[in-house]
């Protein structure tokens, strides 16, 4: 993490995964308030978590292009509001896994700090294979902000 000259720590980029959900979208209201008060630069990132799909064939596209429509309407909100509050700020949309593309994205585009929602839509993979906030506060190479 950067700091400024008293030892605070200086937020260049926050990065924001994003479902949709509501605790996703108070976390992004969040991330967009500290974004504004420190200067940084806000990434919001919505994961297509392909992962758990499990169609074949032509109704797993279908399946994956539905989320991924619902992902770009999901990352237009939130990118419009922070242009509303006049915060630089840039989407990403990627499939795979939600826990391990987030901390794939903090490390590669030098993330300061992650604010998410603690609770998301996912809840049949928490079932599964635990909570995706557990996965990244463990694993981040940042500071995280859990939102609920």
């Amino acid at each position: 993490m950067r700091e400024n000259k008293g030892g605070l720590p200086r937020y260049r980029l926050i990065l924001n995964p994003t479902d949709g959900s509501t605790t996703s979208e108070q976390a992004t209201a969040h991330a967009i308030y500290l974004a504004k008060e420190t200067g940084a630069e806000l990434l919001v990132l919505h994961v297509v978590e392909t992962t758990i799909v499990w169609y074949t064939g032509t109704l797993y596209q279908q399946m994956v292009d539905r989320l991924r429509e619902f992902g770009d309407g999901v990352l237009k909100k939130a990118l419009k509001r922070a242009k509303e509050e006049g915060v630089v700020a840039r989407s990403m949309m990627i499939d795979g896994h939600s826990g391990t593309v987030i901390v794939r994205v903090a490390e590669r585009e030098g993330a300061d700090l992650i604010v998410m929602g603690a609770l998301g839509r996912s809840m049949v993979e928490k079932v599964l294979v635990g909570s995706i906030s557990q996965y990244v506060v463990r694993h981040a190479p940042c500071a995280v902000c859990l939102v609920k």
